[in-house]
């Protein structure tokens, strides 16, 4: 195959792809293949390479989006009868703004805009661009890639794993992606991309922009890597999140924040008691202010990683929260009120908050 007059390695073009999996749990350590009964064994056999559960039509029933390489992506609606239909085209996910099918890898899902509705980025290859799906409501999408002014400072590179994050605790989702080529022939080529690339940070703006500040936020974005995956998590739980990057070549990487404003925040643990244990796919909606933000216990989605699965609000110059209530899948709601910033707290379904020792024990 060729790249730009180079021969490298083919793909993602003629490779063949192979149907989706879905595993119904029967409850009693072993599953049962639902993929056909549920609608989503993609009898196309797109490439898949990333999957991501979300109530993105606010009905209280988990939709499913799935990332496919050099195809268009796919949204199945849930039905809440055990079967699922296929919306990409029609909430406008499929393809880019231009009726094109793009190189979609990691999937990144978050509110950026404290609509409540929770917005779709998604890396691609280069000569294409990060794209952001603004989620509008009512399954609604609106491709605001070069509006939001994401699009054109990623052109240049193929991205990989992403998340939307706080960075600066100001109550505001931050976008950050990790990069990195394919074709390792590229530094020989000339062609102005390389092997090794940065990585990318972009702070919410507040008017639906983001603004690039990779170069502006020290020399850790700008090591050149082969940057695959990519997770969040307050790692030292002291407030501020980390970002864990895998690198295709050397070991992985830690990405601390150091210095900048102090501002407050608040962290959540959940456990389902009537709901999973591990409260997947609970949201929590928390008021502090002006601020309203809202989240969900979320597993997958940016590539081939998973972040914390504590919900991290920063609160800007908040010094609480007033309100924070708790949607569990099981279809109760919690509220918790005036509940102070800058603390851990575990909250179990149908007890609020406890002690953190009695969400963590070991089944047996």
């Amino acid at each position: 195959c060729q790249y730009h007059m180079i021969k490298v390695q083919c793909g993602p073009a003629g490779l063949k792809g192979s149907p989706d999996n879905l595993y119904h749990n029967n409850g009693d350590g072993t599953f049962r293949d639902v993929s056909k009964q549920a609608g989503v064994h993609d009898p196309q056999n797109l490439l898949g390479l990333t999957a991501v559960w979300s109530d993105l039509s606010d009905d209280g029933k988990l939709d499913l989006f799935v990332a496919n390489d050099g195809a268009q992506n796919y949204l199945y609606k849930n039905g809440g009868n055990g079967q699922f239909t296929e919306m990409g085209y029609q909430a406008g996910v499929a393809l880019d703004e231009n009726g094109k099918a793009l190189a979609n890898m990691g999937v990144a899902l978050g509110d950026y805009l404290h609509t409540g509705h929770f917005s779709i980025a998604i890396t691609h290859f280069s000569e294409q661009y990060l794209e952001l799906f603004r989620n509008d409501g009512a399954l609604t999408f609106t491709d605001v890639s070069y509006l939001s002014r994401i699009a054109q400072p990623t052109i240049h590179y193929v991205g990989w794993g992403d998340a939307f994050y706080d960075f600066d605790n100001d109550g505001w989702l931050d976008l950050i992606a990790v990069n990195g080529h394919v074709y390792p022939q590229v530094d020989q080529a000339k062609i102005g991309v390389t092997f090794r690339e940065p990585s990318q940070l972009f702070l919410n703006q507040r008017d639906g922009t983001f603004r690039d500040v990779s170069a502006q936020v020290g020399d850790a974005l700008k090591v050149p890597r082969v940057g695959r995956g990519l997770a969040v998590g307050d790692l030292f739980n002291d407030g501020v999140q980390e970002v864990v990057v895998e690198n295709l070549e050397g070991e992985p990487v830690i990405l601390r924040t150091e210095g900048g404003p102090r501002n407050h925040w608040i962290s959540f643990e959940l456990a389902g008691t009537k709901s999973n244990k591990m409260a997947l796919n609970a949201r929590a909606k928390v008021i502090a202010g002006d601020l309203a933000q809202v989240d969900e216990v979320r597993s997958g989605g940016s590539y081939l990683s998973q972040s914390d699965l504590r919900l991290h609000f920063g609160l800007s110059d908040h010094r609480q929260a007033e309100r924070v209530e708790i949607s569990w899948p099981s279809g109760a709601t919690e509220v918790l009120a005036n509940v102070a910033a800058d603390h851990f707290y575990c909250v179990k379904e149908g007890a609020g908050i406890v002690p953190c020792a009695g969400i963590r024990t070991t089944s047996k």
